[in-house]
């Protein structure tokens, strides 16, 4: 059976968390899985790990669009000092939370992964803020979120149907 995963308004705690100095957009999705996770790090990394190729697809296309622009590609994101998960570093964590993410030229955005146990698996809850730096930002915000809303909403209820283990190691 199939784990709903739900739209939700940002929590308060992801926003608090971002650090951000102010936030222009931020969604919320959550949903209930059967396991439970060791930490929030482990459910971040269910989220992430195995994207669908359509990601993959995406990311390559958006790298090639963006560039001549001098926007960073995803993948250059520098590590600070926490490690990765997937291609996005560390910029806090605890048990129940950690926080992803990166800033550019166009916007700064975090991913704040939160899980909490339960008696029957772990609450797992994604949302992701953004800051827009300038128009370029605005117009790549506007021009991804449809993919944004949809992979979200994918990848978490993935990570909520998931029954194998997801190593510390796993992208």
């Amino acid at each position: 059976m199939k784990n709903k995963v739900s739209l939700i308004p940002a929590p308060t705690a992801a926003i608090r968390a971002s650090g951000l100095t102010h936030i222009d957009f931020a969604d919320g999705y959550s949903g209930q899985a059967d396991r439970t996770y060791v930490d929030a790090e482990q459910a971040a990394r269910a989220v992430f790990a195995d994207p669908p190729h359509m990601v993959r697809w995406l990311i390559a296309l958006r790298n090639g669009i963006v560039a001549p622009f001098g926007l960073k590609a995803s993948i250059d994101f520098s590590d600070r000092g926490l490690g990765k998960i997937g291609v996005f570093p560390i910029i806090s964590s605890t048990g129940t939370e950690v926080v992803v993410g990166g800033d550019d030229k166009h916007l700064d955005f975090r991913i704040w992964i939160s899980m909490q146990p339960g008696l029957k698996g772990s609450e797992v809850t994604i949302s992701t803020l953004v800051k827009i730096n300038n128009l370029l930002g605005r117009v790549y915000l506007f021009v991804i979120m449809p993919f944004h809303r949809l992979l979200s909403r994918s990848m978490l209820q993935t990570a909520v149907n998931r029954r194998d283990n997801v190593s510390p190691e796993a992208r």
